[in-house]
């Protein structure tokens, strides 16, 4: 099973945004994808599972050494996250680092498990990347983003003290306006200071992106969403199946 985590220690990047599609389209694909929401605030799940969700299908159960059910809506499999969650953030003790990887390792039927992090390094994101093998880490055009993207870095060197850590398979640009200095600026300095890490795709700024998520659809299924947002979307997808299989052969 390929594991990826998306992640970056600033909030409103597009990790929901990203993970939701990328799930609809490998599903849409024929793969069998499993999502994983480790954010206390839920968004995945919420755009994925609109109603109320099942107290025994919420990732919490794993610190309490209880096995979450996973649930199943429009062909995407879930394990849920609610404000609950945040109970266990303080409680750093070492095998609490490890709960997701414990339960996720023996689950053998899916090909893929999309882990969508907290925009911090706390417990539940140090959990989620030592369950990875992947990381994909979206910026957008910002300053705060890319020290938060320095502080990923950081963070996977450091972990790699403690286990082997993910790998960082590439950096997404998103919310993404070509016409704007600042975007142009950002995209020159990613692709100099992070060669060989950011994807050629980019995801461009749209508010139909929002409404897709609230919507609980993707955005090509959302009355006026435009194809260029489609293609992005799916191109990345495509992007990330290649980088995958490139580097696995070295």
């Amino acid at each position: 099973m390929i594991k990826i985590s998306v992640a970056n220690q600033k909030g409103g990047v597009g990790k929901t945004t990203i993970a939701f599609h990328l799930a609809n389209i490998w599903t849409e694909e024929g793969k069998k994808v499993l999502c994983i929401d480790m954010d206390p605030q839920g968004n995945l799940s919420s755009s994925l599972w609109p109603k109320e969700i099942p107290g025994d299908s919420l990732i919490s159960s794993i610190f309490e050494q209880k096995e979450p059910k996973i649930i199943e809506k429009n062909g995407i499999y879930l394990v849920a996250s609610d404000i609950s969650l945040s109970v266990y953030e303080k409680d750093l003790s070492l095998k609490n680092y490890f709960r997701l990887k414990s339960w996720l390792d023996p689950i053998e039927d899916f090909d893929i498990a999309i882990i969508d992090c907290p925009p911090s390094l706390g417990l539940f994101t140090i959990n989620s990347l030592m369950a990875s093998e992947w990381v994909i880490a979206p910026v957008d055009v910002s300053v705060y983003a890319l020290r938060a993207l320095t502080d990923l870095k950081n963070s996977l060197k450091e972990l790699s003290e403690i286990e082997k850590p993910p790998s960082l398979l590439g950096i997404v640009l998103s919310s993404f306006t070509a016409h704007y200095r600042a975007s142009k600026v950002i995209k020159e300095h990613l692709e100099e200071e992070y060669k060989g890490h950011l994807f050629s795709t980019v995801i461009p700024a749209s508010t139909k992106i929002r409404e897709a998520l609230m919507l609980g659809a993707p955005v090509w299924r959302v009355k006026g969403g435009t194809a260029n947002i489609e293609e992005s979307f799916r191109s990345l997808a495509k992007e990330i199946m290649e980088r995958i299989k490139t580097k696995r052969r070295k």
